[in-house]
């Protein structure tokens, strides 16, 4: 059994977010699951498979624990300060992150909230001449064993790697049995909510999957019922074996040995959360028309609004409104480049949480509001409701009268406010790292060519009992 890291190297340490997180909480408990054998390895740009040594392993486990340094916080420090950190978090990587990292870090360096401006881009391209210089002084890494050409084995393909084997035609190197993660269809299947390159590379990465894996372990039955319709109608030949194990939220797990401070982030007015990238899927305009009709009704009772999130693409519709409408600002807030433990503290202390997303393959950010207690007001967007386990107020994502009605509710009706919070005491279970773990490797054991690996899998006493409670697989 081998595990594929690409992605976590790729991102790189600083705040995992959607799917970072979800395969950084698989390849944690990979590393924790002492009883049977699991290797990791990473995909090389020639889409070759590579195992990991020890030092680059060791390297692994303190990135997906979070115990190396991160590009957050010290804004208070000058800009070569920042800027001689993130060269040294680059410095002391064994891998060259990935372009998100040079982002996050450019963002953190320059000071700025938005991915633009000239300070930004400068940051951004000295950041890119560290990675060239590094890569150019780096001693060439001796090859070590590819598990993707081994026929016995199976592995688990990152969606980083995916992507540069589909990109790169480059199948011809995989042997071995193939299972990945499908976190949504939605560049498919609503193509208007994301980029034409986007969309088109990922039509080309969906295709590769469904040709090439074995089993298709999707996060949700939403995203399973319309990937088993998208693989029927594509490619009717060959529809692999797909199952579900939904990734619940991991944000409260990771922080509970973290002290959190008493004090509130926002001292004075209550405020609202909604987190999640700032983009048009997000649908975060709904909000902003809501906050803009309640403000002169509710006046000093409407909370603030906190969008907590990186900043995306189309988000046009959103800053022209709020310049359209300049009195927003002083109920209007954007929070970004923030650190697990603060992000945590914002679903502390929080009234109430929304969710308005138009289309969703999961909803980590629902699913995390209910781990710290948070009651939630979702669309209706399927995904949502599975999330939350039926237990939150679902509002069509398009009707802003339903949405005002219930926003409203929530900021006056303090019982109606506990009642949910008593729900979610009372009946949300909390999907935690290993049930999930347990849940996805639980799928693979079943698949008919495992007992040709020559393993015998034993799970740990607790892990098998999860894995038990996991009943959703789906033929192929």
């Amino acid at each position: 059994m081998y595990i594929d890291a690409t992605l976590p190297f790729r991102w790189g340490p600083h705040p995992p977010v959607g799917i970072p997180r979800v395969e950084t909480a698989l390849i944690r408990q990979a590393l924790r699951w002492k009883t049977s054998p699991v290797s990791f390895f990473f995909v090389d740009s020639q889409g070759r498979g590579q195992t990991l040594g020890e030092v680059e392993l060791r390297y692994l486990r303190q990135l997906v624990d979070g115990e190396l340094p991160q590009p957050v916080e010290g804004e208070e420090s000058s800009y070569l300060a920042r800027l001689w950190k993130v060269l040294s978090i680059m410095r002391a990587a064994p891998f060259v992150f990935g372009r998100e990292f040079d982002r996050v870090a450019a963002i953190f360096v320059a000071g700025c909230e938005k991915r633009s401006g000239v300070k930004f881009q400068l940051s951004k391209t000295a950041i890119r001449l560290f990675k060239v210089l590094k890569s150019s002084l780096r001693p060439r890494r001796a090859e070590t064993r590819d598990p993707l050409k081994d026929e016995g084995a199976i592995c688990f393909l990152s969606s980083a790697s995916i992507h540069e084997i589909a990109s790169k035609k480059l199948t011809g190197n995989i042997k071995s049995s193939v299972f990945t993660l499908m976190h949504d269809i939605i560049p498919i299947d609503f193509p208007q909510f994301v980029g034409p390159h986007h969309a088109r590379n990922f039509v080309r990465d969906t295709a590769w999957q469904i040709e090439n894996s074995d089993l298709l372990v999707c996060v949700s039955k939403y995203t399973a019922d319309r990937v088993k319709c998208h693989a029927a109608t594509s490619a009717p030949g060959r529809v692999p074996e797909v199952a579900v194990a939904s990734p619940g939220a991991f944000l409260k797990e990771g922080v509970a040995d973290q002290r959190m401070p008493s004090e509130r982030q926002l001292e004075g007015r209550k405020f609202v959360l909604y987190c999640s990238t700032i983009e048009i899927r997000k649908n975060h305009i709904l909000l902003l028309k809501v906050w803009h009709r309640l403000l002169p009704v509710l006046g000093d009772r409407l909370p603030i609004l906190v969008f907590c999130g990186r900043w995306g693409w189309m988000y046009e519709e959103l800053v022209a409104f709020m310049a359209e409408h300049p009195e927003l600002s002083q109920c209007v807030q954007f929070r970004s480049n923030i650190t697990d433990r603060q992000l945590a503290e914002l679903y502390r202390d929080a009234e109430f949480s929304v969710y308005p997303s138009a289309v969703e393959g999961w909803g980590l950010g629902a699913a995390e509001c209910l781990d710290f207690g948070l009651p939630v007001l979702i669309s209706d967007a399927p995904s949502l409701a599975e999330a939350t386990q039926g237990l939150m107020p679902t509002i069509p994502a398009r009707d802003v009268e339903a949405w005002c009605a219930a926003v409203a509710k929530a900021c006056t009706d303090p019982a109606w406010l506990a009642e949910l919070r008593a729900t979610i005491a009372s009946r949300y279970r909390p999907i935690g790292e290993r049930e999930f773990f347990a849940a996805i490797f639980n799928h693979v054991s079943a698949l008919d060519d495992l007992s040709d690996l020559g393993h015998e899998f034993s799970w740990p006493a607790p892990m098998a009992a999860e894995a038990r409670r996991q009943p959703e697989r789906i033929g192929g």
